[in-house]
């Protein structure tokens, strides 16, 4: 007990033996003579419980303490007769020691992470300013776009609001607004203009967790699913007066997980469930549509394109669906454990991952289809990227049914880069980046343009949860009128529509905005 600890290390020997004995002396300018009777009294208040057992030791402490007070001057003594320390002060001062701590490292990073993208603007704006002058074109034609290959550097703003884990998040489609709802039911409202706090929220928008949240296509329709069991559509035109939803729509037994909306029809939607079943529903009307029974365990996520809908689940398969005819095409078999997320991948990527198989084997009819690939990830800690199979047509109604011959997805690469689950995946509007978020507290970007086969690295890890990072969403371009997305061509798109911003939400209750 009496034994000195080391405190300093060997490096700081010549530097502390530099100093001038005043410094140590109880003159020393370091702190006020205040602030030297707060210290005092702060570490008897923080020591006489300890000490509670030994009051001989806790009486020599103090008269030693105050000891040191004996010269002060009659202004200090009153000081010192009259300073009140509130309770656990040591404690809460050095709670607030270790905050400033957090605050500078988290600022180092941010200036790291700004030094750096600073650099890789400037090789953007050289790069573009050399092609620009080799093809004699104006840089400020509409047309030339600087943000399409824009990915996320650093952290924008932590927003601190929610008090349970964040379970999903939503970017409005055109207006400035960021949705987030959390385990406890909770959604909130944020404006992008000024994130110092939401503008609206609705505490019991749910009864439990809310799993996931979607826009309406082409509105401002929020659809929110919950472990409560309910599907609930909020108009969000005057998102500040939002309270209570303006469609609920019930059928499914058990948590829902998962939604989508049909790029060809906004009115349809698609649900996936616990209850092992996946529901189309008309939002215009609120009924079910249809029930497709394609697992035989918790479907986990849903995505949907065309005619097509493709869905994940704990039994670790993936399936590809016709679902207007709820016939199932085609069966995706390699995760070895609960499989959490997937997405179709945009078509505008088919030039990336086409040569990743064998040239012979491209294929046309894919691009009827409007698909080809598809990724997923799970808690196997993998990444898969999937070439899906052609359906077969049936002869006589012309409708799509499996292929007999090989009904099997090929799994065309494997992404080992995650320490922990996989949680949830986006893909970037240029379909050249895929985003990944995980367990392991960090989101990491993959280049699938140029991909080695046999050392896959990220070429961005964002670091800013300090839990699980249990999802993100990256802001779409701006609709266009006649409702394009813009799937397939690039040329289309301006910077005036492209938002450069990705969301994530966190087990910390924290939902960080990366730009």
């Amino acid at each position: 007990m009496n034994e000195n600890r080391r405190i300093f290390s060997d490096g700081q020997v010549p530097f502390l033996r530099s100093l001038p004995s005043s410094f140590f002396s109880n003159k020393a300018n370091i702190l006020s003579s205040r602030q030297h009777i707060e210290l005092n009294a702060s570490v008897l208040q923080y020591l006489k419980p300890i000490l509670k057992n030994e009051p001989e030791t806790y009486n020599i402490l103090e008269s030693k303490l105050y000891d040191r007070n004996l010269s002060i001057s009659q202004d200090e003594n009153i000081i010192s007769k009259t300073i009140e320390i509130p309770d656990n002060y040591l404690q809460k001062k050095w709670a607030t020691v270790l905050r400033l701590q957090r605050n500078i490292q988290e600022l180092e990073l941010k200036n790291n992470a700004l030094e750096e993208r600073n650099l890789e603007l400037q090789d953007i704006i050289n790069k573009k300013n050399t092609e620009n002058s080799n093809n004699n074109l104006n840089v400020n034609n509409k047309n030339s776009i600087f943000k399409i290959d824009w990915i996320p550097s650093y952290l924008k703003s932590s927003l601190k609001f929610h008090t349970s884990s964040i379970t999903a998040i939503a970017i409005h489609p055109f207006n400035p607004y960021i949705v987030t709802a959390s385990q406890d039911g909770m959604i909130v409202i944020w404006n992008w203009l000024d994130l110092s706090e939401p503008i609206n929220q609705i505490k019991n928008a749910h009864s439990k967790s809310i799993n996931s949240l979607i826009f309406q296509k082409n509105s401002s329709n929020l659809i929110s699913c919950s472990s409560d069991q309910f599907i609930k559509v909020w108009d969000l035109s005057i998102p500040n007066n939002v309270t209570i939803p303006i469609k609920s729509l019930t059928g499914h037994e058990h948590i829902i997980s998962s939604l989508s909306i049909s790029n060809k029809d906004s009115n349809i939607l698609f649900s996936c469930s616990r209850d092992k079943t996946i529901k189309i529903w008309d939002l215009q009307t609120g009924w079910t549509i249809r029930s497709i029974n394609a697992h035989s365990d918790w479907v986990r996520s849903i995505d949907s394109i065309n005619d097509y809908i493709i869905s994940c689940s704990s039994d670790t398969s993936i399936r590809l669906t016709h679902w207007p005819t709820g016939i199932g095409i085609g069966l995706c078999l390699g995760h070895k454990q609960v499989i959490e997320d997937l997405k179709f991948i945009p078509s505008k990527s088919n030039k990336y991952l086409d040569k990743l198989i064998d040239n012979n084997n491209l294929n046309s009819e894919y691009d009827k289809l409007g698909f080809k690939y598809a990724v997923s990830c799970g808690r196997d800690k993998l990444i898969k990227i999937w070439k899906l199979p052609l359906p077969d047509y049936n002869t006589i109604n012309g409708n799509p049914i499996a292929n007999s011959m090989n009904p099997y997805g090929e799994c065309i690469l494997e992404i080992k880069g995650h320490e922990s689950w996989v949680r949830c995946l986006q893909i970037h509007y240029n379909g050249k980046y895929l985003f990944s978020c995980s367990d392991d507290q960090t989101i990491k970007i993959w280049d699938l343009s140029n991909l080695d086969l046999k050392n896959i690295q990220p070429i961005k890890i964002l670091k800013g949860h300090q839990n699980f990072v249990n999802t993100i969403s990256i802001s779409s371009p701006i609709e266009n009128s006649d409702g394009n997305d813009n799937d397939n061509n690039n040329s289309d798109l301006t910077d005036d529509k492209i938002r450069c911003y990705l969301v994530s939400g966190g087990a910390d209750n924290l939902v960080n905005v990366w730009v």
